[in-house]
């Protein structure tokens, strides 16, 4: 008997301080991040070893979920680089992006963000695979949706229906007005080809974020 009352305590705290000690997915990434950081603050750009890092970096980020993507940003002036986790827009993964970003470190130089951010500006464009687009080739008009949403019909010059048109769309959508205010802000979009003629009965697309900005507000 007095072998079982010393063996059970020490079982009983072996598995407490291994239940302690057990980190969550979250706490994983950063953790893993953490000891990587200096290499992605500096490296990122050097093609030699960049795909190789960011294989590492997408395969820790796909054990918190399989879906998240991510992005990084230039060194700023003041020299900080951004670390934005994305979504792509599913708003079933938003919680799982809020929850990894409010357990991000405080690291030095670094900021992160949970979705895609607006970039400033009013004159911007992509290159996409072999399709080049901007905010100066898209136009919409629109309805109020329900729950303080709208829907919008973007009207878009050149446009042929294809999947790579409507990505590279969705990125600067995102650029405009943010991933989050496009999935929550958006009850839902229709896509047509740009009627030049009727240009005047449109809203060019830049006038979308201070549209969004005044639904929210209501």
């Amino acid at each position: 008997m007095k072998r079982i009352l010393i063996i059970i305590p020490i079982i009983i705290l072996t598995m407490g301080f291994s239940l302690f000690n057990k980190q969550s997915k979250e706490e994983k990434f950063w953790n893993w991040f953490s000891k990587n950081q200096a290499t992605y603050y500096t490296e990122i750009e050097n093609l030699e070893i960049r795909e190789r890092i960011f294989n590492e970096l997408s395969m820790e980020l796909k054990k918190v979920h399989s879906d998240l993507v991510f992005e990084f940003s230039p060194i700023q002036e003041n020299k900080t680089r951004e670390f934005t986790v994305s979504a792509e827009g599913i708003k079933e993964l938003f919680p799982i992006v809020k929850n990894l970003i409010e357990k991000a470190p405080k690291i030095d130089k670094w900021k992160f963000n949970a979705f895609r951010q607006r970039v400033p500006g009013d004159d911007f464009e992509i290159q996409y695979g072999d399709f080049k687009i901007g905010y100066s080739d898209i136009y919409f008009r629109f309805q109020d949706g329900e729950y303080g949403k709208i829907g919008i019909e973007l009207n878009i010059r050149d446009y042929n229906g294809e999947g790579q048109t409507q990505n590279a769309i969705y990125i600067l959508l995102d650029g405009l007005i943010g991933e989050y205010d496009i999935t929550m802000g958006l009850d839902w979009i229709e896509w047509v080809k740009l009627d030049e003629s009727k240009i005047e009965e449109l809203n060019p697309i830049t006038s979308l974020r201070t549209l969004i900005d005044q639904k929210k507000n209501d």
